[in-house]
């Protein structure tokens, strides 16, 4: 098997190109970082595999687990230059970045402005386990590096829309549940049928835009608090909305 052993392979310079926004939306693609990751990604979404990156010294230790995927490996100098992360694993792989696509799940979370790479990546993982599609309206970009990396295999095994309008939201037949610390208590708060979540901005809020369009305001009960992390609280709005009662 070839090694490639020059930074100037066109290989390593696509790779790392795929760290720019720019090039992931030219090139429709990201890539995902970490042994775990990697694994549970292709294996979510082995149609989506463009082709696993490893080290030559991870391939030595866990190549035959990529072996059904094009496989390029890397001399470990060289995989150091393009990796994301201070504490490299010698894993990656090149995904085709998923169409983005409306909601269709019974409950789905809307994110308005969420641009912290962490609160976006930990609110894909908690939608996947909770069962909710996400629409990402001008957040954060869910296949950077760093969403990727806190959203684990979650970026590729939810329904992810980007920048899809309320109003069309509402038109598929769900109602508008927005968090707002003036809300009503989450925790008694009623509902039936098809729901969004929204949660807004880290500073800001959801937008009065969205507000004025909204069915319900509910907000979590809190003490000498003015608010929560953003990803803290639509993890426990989307439990309590789905599982609660």
């Amino acid at each position: 098997m070839e090694i490639i052993k020059s930074a100037d392979n066109r290989t390593v310079k696509h790779i790392s190109k795929l760290k720019d926004k720019k090039y992931r939306d030219e090139y429709g693609e990201f890539f995902a970082e970490g042994y775990k990751n990697v694994l549970d990604t292709v294996s979510a979404r082995p149609e989506l595999v463009k082709s696993v990156v490893l080290s030559e010294s991870a391939y030595s230790e866990c190549g035959e687990k990529f072996c059904d995927f094009n496989t390029v490996i890397i001399a470990d100098n060289v995989f150091d230059k393009i990796t994301d992360t201070k504490t490299c694993q010698g894993v990656l792989c090149v995904m085709q970045r998923p169409k983005s696509v409306p909601p269709k799940a019974d409950c789905c979370i809307l994110l308005d402005r969420v641009r912290d790479p962490g609160n976006v990546g930990t609110i894909l993982r908690t939608a996947v386990a909770c069962g909710y599609d996400v629409v990402a309206n001008n957040c954060a970009d869910v296949y950077s590096p760093k969403v990727i990396r806190s959203a684990m295999s979650a970026a590729v095994k939810c329904n992810i829309g980007v920048d899809i309008a309320v109003d069309e939201i509402k038109k598929s037949g769900y109602s508008l549940i927005v968090a707002d610390m003036h809300g009503d208590n989450v925790f008694k708060a009623e509902h039936s049928g098809k729901y969004c979540i929204v949660v807004g901005n880290e500073a800001e809020g959801v937008s009065e835009d969205i507000k004025a369009q909204a069915d319900k305001l509910l907000a979590l009960p809190q003490s000498n608090m003015e608010s929560l992390n953003a990803a803290v609280a639509a993890a426990v709005m989307m439990f309590v909305l789905r599982y609660g009662k």
